[in-house]
């Protein structure tokens, strides 16, 4: 049994949620109003035979108990695991490789206290003064373990082997690096050092600027077991609590931006450290809220790399969006896509100096950021001069793939009435303009191919009753990586346990495996270990495929068995009332057309 069993298995879900919810008997369940949505009849059940609950009404979605607690406190699957084990007297122990994450967590510390140490030494002197410049204070300083460098070849190395610390794990930490020859340094010196957080507070890795105007101005940490840039925010272990509560989350992209707003008490402040927002950042993010604002300055707007970050960042979130929306459900299973919106700033003040010369009008800029499209057809069409017909071809060419964006489908309309009038020319001229740069229809051929070819579930998944249909979908994803593509619209609410949810929309979002581990929280990381570890029937891409499809037809179904039978326990009598009718009509048909395709 798996930590995470132990939990559930310690703890009731009647118990659970009754601290949040007023349940009523109802025969062999319990009922309440659901508290996810306003709503005057019941729909909110909690059934003690499965351990799990179901909203029948606007949500249309269910889970565990771990998927209640976090969906009602806002937490993330790590919070969450702790709370509940801390509820059930369960001591959670680290999993995967403890041994090699701690040594290279603590002398990450143990870095942090010793650069600390060296700026508020004499030597220090130059490296206060501009902290003082910023406006940084003394506060913040310690808050987030400013530190500095000191101009030396050896003195952390050196510092390090006095404290204990073994050569091996001070260069696997990226701290000191190895030459060919053998031959080892300090990586960092003479920079102010910013210590990056994970999201338990952890130092994880440095950034470190440098004091004298040389290049590059920052240097970050390698990719380490502990550290990746493109899958960590900084100060988002002091943001999340203020994103939680606000709904809203602001992104700027330098560590003076997010150190000034938090001087200045705009907590909900994270950044992206000079990169576009990537997949695992979303996936931390939207987590915490669905409202994020992207702080820019305008001045840089129509520089080439702000335009591709922008690029970026909107497929990185529409992807997101796509992968936990199953567009066959339509509206049974609504969710609320993340709203990233641009905040534009005044000439020549970024966030850093902007927040400290004037924080109302920051909040104002905030309050007044408009939609990421919004803000990019009329930026990137001024690049160019649209008087003249060539002009407004370049405008479109740039502009048309965000548009006909493939994760985009319900805005396309609106978004090519924007770019007309700003072009100045008609929509319906403009459409078949956008159909050239259309993505290629593959993806429905393909769909067309999966059909013709699906099999039987492989017999191992059968033999092996231990294996859950779940673990072997995930399981199945995890050793054919080619196949995620397969799964990106499938809701994860189809995977009854919280775990299987969590592995399942991060792998969606990750390149390897061990990308995967790092950005997991550390009590999964066993369990990715374990669903790697099941042995899956030999087999080529097809039938991999046709399996995978199998699984994620048998989740399915049983989703909308289960919403079936839980609307139809709800009726009085031998005649459906109108309300319940007009709910379980949809379910039914869905329900046909699932068992047809397998006709």
């Amino acid at each position: 049994m798996s930590i995470i069993d132990d939990i559930k298995a310690k703890l009731d879900i009647v118990d659970v949620v009754s601290g949040y919810v007023a349940l009523q008997k109802a025969g062999r369940n319990f009922k309440a109003p659901c508290p996810f949505h306003t709503e005057k009849t019941p729909s909110f059940i909690v059934n003690p035979e499965r351990q799990s609950w179901h909203c029948f009404g606007a949500c249309a979605t269910g889970g565990d108990i771990l998927s209640f607690v976090m969906r009602h406190d806002k937490t993330d699957f790590g919070e969450t695991l702790r709370k509940l084990a801390k509820r059930a007297g369960v001591e959670l122990a680290p999993k995967g490789q403890p041994g090699k994450s701690d040594a290279l967590y603590r002398v990450n510390e143990a870095a942090a206290a010793y650069y600390q140490k060296v700026l508020e030494a004499s030597s220090g002197a130059a490296a206060r003064r501009y902290l003082d410049e910023r406006g940084v204070n003394d506060e913040m300083r310690s808050v987030f373990k400013l530190g500095l460098s000191p101009d030396s070849r050896d003195a952390l190395k050196t510092y390090l082997a006095d404290q204990g610390f073994e050569l091996d794990v001070a260069v696997q930490s990226g701290l000191v690096i190895r030459a060919d020859d053998g031959y080892t340094r300090d990586f960092f010196w003479g920079r102010l050092m910013f210590p990056i957080f994970d999201r338990q507070g952890r130092v994880a890795g440095f950034g470190g600027r440098t004091l004298t105007g040389g290049e590059p101005k920052y240097i970050n940490t390698a990719s380490t077991p502990v550290f990746d840039k493109r899958g960590t925010l900084y100060a988002l272990h002091l943001a999340a609590d203020s994103i939680r509560s606000r709904d809203t989350g602001v992104i700027v992209e330098g560590y003076m931006d997010a150190i000034a707003a938090h001087q200045h008490g705009f907590t909900n402040v994270v950044a992206s450290m000079g990169t576009a927002l990537t997949e695992s950042q979303v996936s931390q993010l939207k987590s915490l809220a669905k409202n994020f604002v992207l702080a820019l300055d305008p001045d840089a707007a129509g520089q080439e790399a702000t335009f591709r970050s922008l690029e970026a960042s909107w497929h990185a979130i529409g992807r997101q969006d796509a992968a936990m929306t199953h567009r066959r459900v339509g509206a049974l299973h609504r969710r609320d896509a993340v709203k990233l919106r641009i905040a534009a700033l005044p000439p020549g003040q970024d966030p850093d100096v902007l927040v400290r010369r004037d924080p109302k009008e920051w909040e104002l800029r905030i309050a007044e950021a408009v939609p990421l499209m919004d803000y990019l057809i009329p930026t990137i069409a001024g690049r160019y001069d649209l008087t003249i017909d060539e002009g407004k071809a370049q405008a479109v060419e740039v502009l048309a793939p965000l548009i006909t964006a493939p994760e985009n489908p319900f805005e396309q309309g609106r978004y090519r009435d924007k770019l007309a009038s700003v072009l100045g020319i008609g929509a319906d001229a403009l459409t078949p303009i956008l159909k050239q740069f259309q993505p290629s229809d593959q993806a429905r051929r393909d769909r067309g191919v999966r059909r013709t070819e699906r099999g039987t579930m492989p017999s191992g998944l059968g033999a092996d009753r231990k294996v859950s249909v779940e673990e072997y979908a995930i399981a199945l994803l995890l050793h054919r990586p080619d196949l995620k593509e397969r799964a990106h619209t499938f809701p994860p609410e189809f995977f009854h346990q919280s775990e299987h949810r969590e592995v399942f929309t991060l792998w969606l979002a990750c390149p390897t495996i061990d990308a995967l581990k790092q950005s997991l929280d550390t009590s999964l990381q066993g369990h990715v270990d374990h669903l790697v570890g099941i042995e899956l029937k030999s087999a080529d891409r097809r039938e991999s495929e046709a399996a995978l499809e199998q699984c994620l037809w048998r989740l399915e179904v049983r989703h909308w068995q289960e919403l079936q039978e839980g609307l139809l326990a709800d009726s009085t009598g031998d005649a459906l009332s109108r309300e319940l009718e007009a709910a379980i009509t949809p379910v039914n048909a869905r329900l046909k057309e699932l068992f047809a395709q397998r006709a």
